[in-house]
């Protein structure tokens, strides 16, 4: 029955990114753009506005699913989405569609929160890697899955693309509304008995908690670089590029399940500043080379790497969350990640601009590296004093030696 729940989760997962993908990825810049007729400014505002709304009540809609349960804030969020999806396919004035953007933001909200500590309830700590890297790869798989048939359907005709989000949000509600639902007495109960937990717990989590908001700024500073360095500076036809993903995002996909299995058999804190250092001599050497042969194996050590640390991280995050307060905590984790993504955005074009191309790889490269050294050098020792509590209930526990 665990698992039916964890693979219920993965599969919600899967249609909500579908229709984000196709959603945001795809068909609202082409449908404001050409369809409508707006400028390009409307259109980085209305998905500017969409993602902030969203970062913002994290934290609120993690709270929420830790007082009311996962079932009622996920309905009404998904509720909130496909209405937004209504309003972007018939309104046109700039303020209504920045109205639709908050809404389908805030709607997107309690998603994650909701499914990763679900998740967490329905496994066991032995079991969350494989878990974890499941719901991951629904993620990966659903997004590019939403990107790619968002692209076909708009040939076709605009409607038919909205036509694709609103059917994976209404799957997407059916499978929302088989969510456990807990009472709020049990849930009250549950609270009064974790503050203590949150308590010796929470001082302890900042090195994990600090090296989250790096290394997500250090990858998001490649976001505007990539498809600019292929092309530019690279100079990779459509084709060659598409082989640089098949080696890298392609690969992670693929082994984010059979990953997440080993890392539940593995210490986690040895297995973070491994993979994560890994991708920091990567990062910081790629710059160096053009040959593709020695890009495209560079590229696939890449994505090992990412779905190595995917799953190791959440999972060592959710064996360390006091359960009745997981799904907050999950969200203000989460907006930590999203504003380091915000930031590393804006920081990787600043320096293409003031230092040259290879510069965001370089300054990622450094900042994963100090990631690592953090992770080793400073998260055992952190730890160290829940790890022993966890313990002694019976909980994960690190390899000796």
């Amino acid at each position: 029955m665990r698992g039916n729940r964890a693979a219920s989760h993965a599969a919600l997962v899967g249609l909500v990114e579908c229709a984000r993908g196709a959603l945001l990825f795809t068909l609202l810049p082409n449908h404001l753009r050409f369809g409508v007729g707006h400028g390009m400014s409307v259109v980085g505002l209305t998905l500017s506005v969409y993602y902030l709304s969203e970062l913002a009540l994290k934290v609120p809609s993690g709270w929420l699913v830790d007082r009311w349960g996962r079932r009622l804030p996920v309905v009404a969020g998904l509720s909130l989405t496909l209405l937004a999806t209504l309003l972007f396919a018939r309104l046109e004035a700039v303020w209504a569609l920045l109205v639709a953007a908050a809404v389908g933001g805030a709607g997107a909200s309690p998603v994650w929160p909701a499914v990763v500590s679900g998740v967490a309830d329905a496994t066991e700590e032995g079991g969350r890697g494989s878990a974890m890297g499941a719901v991951f790869t629904s993620w990966l798989v659903g997004t590019g899955l939403g990107f790619v048939l968002a692209n076909f359907l708009l040939e076709v005709h605009t409607a038919a693309a909205f036509g694709l989000v609103a059917a994976c949000q209404l799957a997407a509600l059916a499978l929302a509304g088989r969510l456990e639902a807990r009472s709020r007495g049990h849930v009250q109960e549950e609270l009064r008995e974790s503050v203590h937990d949150v308590e010796l717990t929470a001082g302890r989590l900042w090195p994990l908690v600090a090296g989250m908001a790096v290394q997500t700024l250090a990858m998001g500073m490649l976001v505007p670089t990539l498809s600019p360095y292929a092309r530019e500076v690279l100079k990779l036809t459509p084709l060659w590029i598409g082989v640089l993903l098949l080696a890298g995002p392609g690969l992670t996909v693929l082994l984010l399940v059979p990953l997440g299995r080993l890392i539940d058999r593995l210490d986690r804190l040895e297995v973070l500043p491994m993979c994560i250092g890994a991708g920091a001599a990567v990062l910081f050497v790629l710059p160096f080379f053009r040959s593709l042969w020695i890009l495209i194996p560079l590229v696939a050590i890449l994505g090992l790497g990412y779905a190595t640390m995917l799953p190791a991280w959440n999972a060592l995050l959710m064996d360390l969350l006091p359960p009745a307060r997981r799904a907050t905590l999950l969200g203000l984790a989460m907006s930590i990640e999203g504003a380091g993504v915000a930031l590393g955005t804006a920081l990787g074009g600043v320096l293409w601009d003031a230092m040259g191309p290879s510069a965001p790889f370089h300054a990622a490269g450094l900042f994963l590296f100090l990631v690592a050294v953090n992770y080793l050098m400073l998260l055992p020792r952190s730890l160290e004093p829940v790890l022993r509590r966890k313990n002694a209930r019976g909980g994960w526990q690190p390899k000796e030696g």
